[in-house]
């Protein structure tokens, strides 16, 4: 009997929506945009990895462009908020940034632990070309800590994402290209206790 996989299960837009609203509520979107994105009314925004973008329930009326490699999570976000943004499913590149420059925010929230490090490099060097001075990289990821239970270690040992990092292995990639850093920890976001880190960088 073939064993089941939820990593592979989660590609699909409608699983994906329901595990995402099991382990991560309105509280978690909630808090990530008031407490750390901030965003005001009018902002640029870019949402690297968006997903089927459920961060637009939280923002306000804003310029948004969500990317996203999987056809199934921006086809859902077209239908859900077609007529709040852009969608496009493209991989983050150079040249795409090109067509969207002057961001006010960047968001990347639960990316960097799905890169390895010369594409988080490239993605930090991507984001602060395309952010307006002032502008701010939003990042939000698993996070392994020192003390950490064997419960929370076990689960982001199982993330699909195959890069989930210490604190000083993100900062140290975010350090090669931004100067200004602020980093925030909290372990109350998801319906399970989790070990995330914030990163912001300002260009």
């Amino acid at each position: 009997m073939k064993s089941y996989d939820i990593r592979n299960a989660l590609s699909r837009a409608s699983i994906y929506d329901l595990f995402s609203n099991i382990l991560a509520p309105r509280k978690t979107y909630s808090i990530l945009s008031e407490e750390y994105i901030r965003p005001k009314k009018g902002d640029k925004i870019l949402d690297i990895g968006c997903g089927i973008s459920r961060i637009l329930d939280f923002l306000p009326n804003v310029e948004y462009l969500g990317l996203d490699m999987n056809s199934a999570y921006i086809a859902t976000a077209i239908k859900k908020y077609g007529n709040r943004g852009t969608f496009v499913c493209e991989k983050i590149n150079k040249e795409l940034v090109k067509r969207f420059s002057d961001y006010n925010i960047i968001l990347a929230l639960g990316i960097l632990h799905h890169l390895d490090d010369l594409e988080a490099y490239q993605l930090f060097a991507i984001a602060k070309n395309a952010l307006k001075p002032g502008g701010r990289l939003i990042t939000f990821d698993g996070c392994y800590i020192k003390g950490q239970s064997k419960f929370t270690r076990y689960l982001l040992s199982k993330d699909r994402g195959k890069y989930v990092r210490t604190r000083d292995e993100y900062i140290a990639l975010a350090s090669r290209i931004f100067t200004s850093i602020e980093e925030y920890h909290r372990s109350d976001l998801l319906s399970v206790t989790y070990n995330h880190i914030i990163i912001e960088c300002t260009a």
